[in-house]
């Protein structure tokens, strides 16, 4: 689906966001803050699923091999929930110089995240944890909301950076240069896709450019839009 392929009524809501960012840019908000803005998502990307045949399926030198396991507490609804991550990783990403946006289901808890990990980063509301309105799409219009702010992008997220999602985004205004990092569940971002994000992120492109590096099923792919 492409931006003018949208509904009406999500089109307008992206335009009326577009027009609040941009008064509070010429009232002089967040201008000094021009870094570049990393949305996140946690399973699959941070919090790791690997089983017992990931270490014969994945390159060791490739991975950022979990050294840490907590059980956190989130609600009676979900109970108590495993988190499996690398420090590494997780200090590789605070180290980025960006602003880094939780963009994912765990919304209502990412405090827990903040905590648990020992970062601070802001959270992107996208859904409504109650309803549920918003689940299915809400990611995809939250990336295209935030083109609005005409910043370099980093989107991970290991199962909605599709090339549908890739078209969506190259064909929204503003253009704004766009990385997308689709890991594999199993081990989450990976080194070379760590390394991607960072020299993105420190020499963002000047042009527009939108590229996407996914981990498919049998191959990695890269895309270029």
């Amino acid at each position: 689906m492409r931006f003018t392929d949208l509904p009406a009524a999500e089109r307008a809501e992206l335009d009326a966001f577009g027009q609040t960012v941009a008064a509070e840019m010429e009232a002089g908000v967040g201008l000094e803050d021009a870094r570049p803005i990393i949305l996140i998502d946690f399973d699959g990307t941070v919090n790791q699923f690997p089983d017992d045949m990931t270490p014969n399926r994945h390159d060791p030198a490739d991975w950022f091999v979990p050294d840490h396991e907590q059980r956190v507490w989130t609600d009676r609804r979900h109970g108590h929930l495993t988190l499996t991550w690398s420090g590494e990783l997780v200090d590789r990403l605070r180290a980025l110089d960006a602003r880094v946006l939780w963009l994912s289901t765990w919304q209502p808890y990412t405090g827990i995240l903040n905590q648990t990990l020992g970062v601070d980063w802001k959270t992107v509301t996208w859904y409504d944890p109650v309803t549920l309105e918003g689940l299915r799409t809400g990611k995809r219009r939250s990336v295209l909301r935030h083109l609005t702010l005409a910043r370099p992008i980093v989107w991970i997220d290991d199962e909605e950076t599709t090339y549908d999602a890739g078209l969506a985004i190259q064909s929204a205004p503003p253009l704004a240069p766009v990385l997308g990092i689709g890991p594999n569940a199993h081990i989450g971002i990976s080194r070379t896709q760590m390394t991607l994000i960072e020299r993105f992120v420190h020499q963002p492109p000047e042009e527009p450019t939108t590229t996407f590096d996914i981990h498919g099923d049998h191959h990695d792919q890269h895309w270029g839009f």
